[in-house]
């Protein structure tokens, strides 16, 4: 509990510290990302962080049961994030268990906890991908919670590159304006209903 708090601590103030101007005109995208969306790269740094911490400490473990009850604790964790709304946590968890270097370990996920297994799947599948993460946006509709920062960064990517600020007649697309407007508010709105409310390396190849 006190790992997924700290989680959720660290990602929230990382998420509501976010600037409006780092969300326009995809600035995470081009040169001198790092002074023009500072908080956005930081968002991205810490989640691959996290996700290179859970690899490292389960491919750390010599011994199979040791590294199956380590996977069966970020599980926990994962699953703790979930409650406490943090589903840049959960997913941070799942990119790690998912990845090549864990995904491998064949003989080590069958000594993991059957109920441990299917709390998996089910996290899996909350942050899925797939038709553009509509069971996670479901969960976004009960804030306070902090999201997935890349699903929102798609989006507003989406809207950049399908409209022009200007129209074939020389108006500003309010249109696109708006649409831009109303996803970087969406985002906001979670932030500050946490404000309001609770808040709530490894280079080794391991083999079974």
């Amino acid at each position: 509990l006190d790992i997924a708090e700290e989680l959720t601590y660290l990602d929230f103030h990382i998420f509501r510290s976010i600037k409006t101007e780092e969300l326009l005109n995809q600035v995470w995208m081009k040169d001198g990302k790092e002074t023009k969306a500072p908080h956005v790269m930081l968002v991205t740094k810490r989640f691959n962080e996290v996700s290179k911490l859970v690899v490292s400490e389960i491919i750390s473990r010599p011994e199979v049961p040791d590294r199956a009850a380590c996977i069966e604790k970020w599980i926990a964790i994962a699953d703790i994030c979930r409650c406490l709304q943090n589903y840049n946590g959960v997913l941070q968890i799942c990119a790690a268990l998912e990845s090549s270097s864990i995904h491998r370990l064949k003989n080590t996920w069958e000594v993991v906890a059957k109920q441990s297994r299917q709390s998996f799947e089910k996290l899996l599948n909350l942050v899925a991908a797939s038709a553009r993460f509509k069971n996670m946006r479901e969960m976004l509709c009960d804030p306070p919670c902090i999201p997935y920062l890349g699903m929102y960064l798609t989006d507003l990517s989406f809207i950049e590159e399908g409209a022009l600020d200007i129209t074939e007649h020389g108006l500003i697309n309010f249109c696109k304006m708006r649409m831009v407007s109303g996803e970087i508010s969406t985002q906001f709105s979670l932030a500050s209903a946490c404000s309001n409310g609770n808040t709530a390396v490894y280079t080794d190849t391991v083999y079974d």
